[in-house]
């Protein structure tokens, strides 16, 4: 059984301040013995930022803030997951990235939220560029990782080709916007794609007084919750114990019953 990290945290826009309190919470969870550590959506810069250059501020995946994050890695033998804004070859979009470093402090993954959030008034897409591939399966020492961005979790094709590639732990950094019915929804998905999958989701979500809910959940392959954040900054903890996906496929073989001949994949 290994021990995962949320990082619950709100950002400012100034990228600097960011990476200092990413330090605090890794030691936080190094004093835990978590192996891993994981920080939401917009995490590098926050947005949308006040004085209008989240464009501005993006850095490539070679810049400063995923340098230092590469540092702290391989000081505290710790992998990191975190949300940035990755400059691309349009001056006027980012993508929405995440980055995977391990305990050694090598970027071994990345990846660009596909599903960009064009809803409730929000329109994601006017400065983000989309993500054109699903993200591939990492092997961890929590497990077989599998990512997807806030609103990724409403399209449960992406779980589920996740899930078909080995995934054992799906991880959700995320930056939900407060609202009516919202948190029934996040914490109603979170669910249901852990057990749809039977596989562990676990969710880390931004929180700020104006626009994010904090309130982080995560589930396990049966369904029981195994952490709750509250409206604020907090360092959580999920175990994760892989034999109990094994356990839960055994009782109930959904992936033995799938009606492959009616699925494209």
């Amino acid at each position: 059984m290994e021990k995962i990290a949320i990082a619950q945290t709100t950002s400012s826009g100034n990228w600097s301040e960011n990476l200092r309190k990413a330090e605090q919470f890794i030691k936080r969870a190094k004093a835990e013995k978590a192996k891993m550590i994981v920080f939401p959506e917009y995490f590098m810069n926050y947005y949308p930022d006040a004085d209008h250059k989240y464009i501005e501020k993006a850095q490539t995946l070679h810049g400063d803030f995923v340098s230092q994050m590469k540092v702290f890695a391989k000081e505290y033998k710790m992998w990191i997951i975190f949300g940035m804004n990755e400059k691309t070859v349009d001056e006027t979009k980012n993508y929405n990235t995440m980055a995977v470093i391990n305990e050694n402090g090598q970027l071994i993954a990345h990846y660009h939220k596909t599903h960009l959030f064009n809803a409730y008034k929000w329109q994601e897409s006017r400065d983000t560029i989309e993500g054109n591939r699903f993200f591939e399966p990492v092997q961890t020492p929590i497990g077989m990782l599998g990512l997807g961005v806030c609103y990724d979790l409403r399209f449960p094709e992406a779980a589920r080709y996740e899930a078909l590639k080995g995934t054992q732990v799906m991880i959700y950094p995320s930056a939900w916007v407060k609202g009516e019915n919202k948190f029934i929804q996040w914490e109603s998905l979170l669910r249901a794609r852990a057990i749809e999958n039977e596989m562990y989701v676990l969710g880390c979500c931004h929180y700020s007084e104006k626009h994010y809910m904090g309130r982080s959940t995560g589930f396990g392959p049966d369904g029981d919750r195994l952490y709750q954040g509250v409206e604020r900054e907090e360092l959580l903890f999920a175990a994760i114990d892989l034999e109990q996906i094994k356990i839960v496929r055994k009782a109930n073989p959904v992936f033995e019953n799938r009606r492959r001949d009616l699925y494209e994949w």
